[in-house]
């Protein structure tokens, strides 16, 4: 709100005064030259009437001698009225005495003589005498006119001096009182209008009108200005707001299409929560992915990494090496869970700093990519438990068409051939061998048959392959009563269901194996990768070991049959065996073989 300022001078008072002066010197330049011009008023008659006298005298002194007619001739002044503007001219001029005294001269010495002159020789000295006389009071009248018209004129040269440097003082206060307060008030008249509120009025000591203007002025800019300033740092925090919230919507609608894609799992997060340390003030995201529901076993994924993990399947992804934002190294650590339906498939880690907090938008940002993972991660397992599904649907068909043709048809021949060998009509010894070795090969085909269509049952857990495994030991350990040690050193998914029920069958029936024949009272499962990239898996134990005549003989269906299954999985098949050292199994095949579970059309 504006103040109330009395000013201390006023600037129409100022003109008012300045007008005033100037318009008293005007009228005291007027009055002054009227007075002196008054003052020579009747000069020019006074003179024309001394010369009127001189001319008298000379006709007088033609007219001599005067007749007694031409007598009233003499009295010269009766013809000059000395009225009030002669005398006060005579006076003023300090004459007044030569003139009475040109008078006197005459009434007293000139008229006697003129009555007395018979010529005009004898009075003709006399008489030019007196001209002479009458010559120089014209003169000193002249002279004193001449000196009041000078006067006159420097005092009209003096007053237009005076009014000249009043005028030119007038100017100046104008220009420095009017016009630069004003080119002033214009100039942060415009800046306002170009948004430039840093302008001010420069105020006098001593305020008229213009520096009442000028204060307003200043305090209304300094107002608009912080109204401005205002509006502007709300603009900016609105502007920011709806910015950071269009990068919230279109982080969200990216890391939706980024989780969906068909790249590998870790890449697909890790690209998606780089992109959020932008957004928060979190980093060091860290993922840990759970496959069973032991929360301590699990596969941990971060960037920021040295190196590429040796088992990445995609050469060209970098995403554990993009580089975290700066951070302190002290700070809070946050989780949240990625569960549905009590199931957890996972941890997200992150490192909050210290006095930070996040806000509720972050938090709920959070929670939604937290919701959208959880999703991810439990799509891709329904469409692996699909493709199982499927896979298994398609196995059991087979199972069942093996079962109700090839199965029964060798039922069907292994019995006649029984038959056969019981009849005593057949002595050739070379058809009683031919007809062992056929029973031989039919018994050969009809158990590689019926474990045909064993793992043709064979499901997976629907949590995966390691889950599905831990089942298995903990049924070989309650045959074998004791305690199976299981080393998995394997990433999470790293074996699809495809490939996941051939190992799965070769373990089974290397448990068997140990539970029918080993006697064995240590067994050990060990899976990892070696520095090859290659998977490795090998089941060991301590029994009675297999003789090495007997690992080279055709009727061991079930080594057989572990050899047949790992070159499916394109891998090598190995047995070290002695007697009474035990035996070990191990089965090794190239990681990029078996792809990361993803989403497949």
């Amino acid at each position: 709100m504006l103040k109330k300022v009395r000013y201390s001078v006023s600037i129409v008072n100022r003109l008012t005064l300045l007008m005033l002066f100037l318009g008293a010197i005007a009228l005291l330049a007027l009055s002054i030259s009227v007075r002196i011009a008054n003052d020579t008023k009747g000069s020019a008659n006074m003179i024309n009437q001394l010369g009127l006298l001189r001319m008298k005298s000379y006709q007088l002194l033609s007219m001599v001698p005067l007749t007694s007619a031409q007598s009233f001739r003499l009295n010269l002044f009766a013809d000059i009225p000395l009225s009030s503007d002669y005398t006060k001219l005579l006076t003023h001029y300090e004459l007044m005495a030569d003139f009475n005294q040109l008078q006197m001269q005459w009434e007293n010495q000139l008229i006697p003589k003129i009555e007395q002159a018979s010529a005009v020789e004898e009075l003709r000295p006399s008489i030019n005498d007196y001209v002479v006389h009458i010559d120089n009071l014209v003169h000193q009248i002249d002279l004193k006119t001449e000196q009041q018209l000078v006067t006159i004129s420097r005092l009209q040269l003096i007053f237009m001096f005076v009014i000249v440097l009043f005028l030119l003082i007038q100017i100046y206060y104008l220009r420095q009182y009017l016009l630069v307060p004003w080119k002033g008030l214009v100039n942060m008249a415009e800046s306002i209008a170009q948004r430039n509120f840093s302008a001010r009025f420069k105020l006098r000591n001593k305020k008229n009108e213009f520096d009442i203007l000028g204060q307003a002025f200043n305090e209304m800019s300094e107002q608009i200005e912080s109204q401005y300033q205002l509006l502007e740092e709300r603009v900016a925090e609105k502007t920011a707001e709806l910015q950071h919230k269009n990068s919230i919507v279109s982080f969200l609608y990216q890391s939706t299409k980024q989780l969906h894609t068909s790249k590998p799992l870790c890449e697909r997060f890790l690209l998606v929560l780089h992109q959020l340390e932008g957004l928060t003030p979190l980093s060091q995201f860290q993922m840990r992915f759970y496959e069973t529901d032991d929360l301590d076993r699990y596969q941990e994924i971060g960037y920021d990494q040295q190196q590429k993990l040796p088992y990445c399947q995609n050469q060209e992804c970098s995403a554990c090496l993009i580089p975290s934002k700066p951070y302190q190294l002290a700070g809070k650590s946050r989780y949240w869970y990625l569960q549905d339906n009590n199931q957890k498939y996972g941890l997200l880690l992150a490192v909050l700093p210290e006095n930070t907090t996040l806000s509720q938008e972050q938090e709920e940002l959070i929670s939604g990519l937290v919701e959208q993972m959880t999703m991810t991660i439990a799509l891709d397992r329904q469409i692996e438990r699909q493709k199982q599904y499927l896979l298994m649907k398609e196995r059991s068909a087979m199972a069942r068409e093996l079962h109700d043709s090839i199965a029964q048809s060798l039922s069907c021949i292994k019995i006649h051939v029984s038959c056969l060998q019981m009849q005593g009509e057949l002595k050739s010894p070379e058809g009683i061998e031919l007809l062992a070795t056929m029973r031989k090969e039919i018994n050969i085909a009809y158990s590689q048959l019926r474990e045909l269509i064993t793992s043709f049952h064979l499901r997976l857990n629907d949590t995966g392959f390691y889950a599905s495994l831990q089942e298995l030991v903990k049924e070989f350990e309650k045959k074998l009563v004791m305690t199976i040690t299981l080393n998995y050193q394997l990433p999470l998914n790293m074996i699809g269901s495809k490939h996941a029920i051939h190992l799965l069958q070769i373990i089974r029936e290397a448990l068997n194996n140990i539970y029918k024949h080993a006697q064995a009272t240590a067994v050990s499962i060990n899976l990892f990768i070696d520095e090859n990239n290659a998977i490795r898996v090998s089941i060991e134990d301590n029994g009675f070991g297999i003789q090495p005549a007997h690992l080279t003989e055709d009727h061991h269906y079930g080594l057989i049959i572990m050899r047949d299954r790992a070159e499916l999985l394109n891998g090598h098949f190995v047995i070290d065996s002695e007697p009474n050292k035990g035996t070990k199994i191990m089965i090794t095949f190239k990681s990029n073989h078996i792809p990361f579970t993803v989403i497949e059309d």
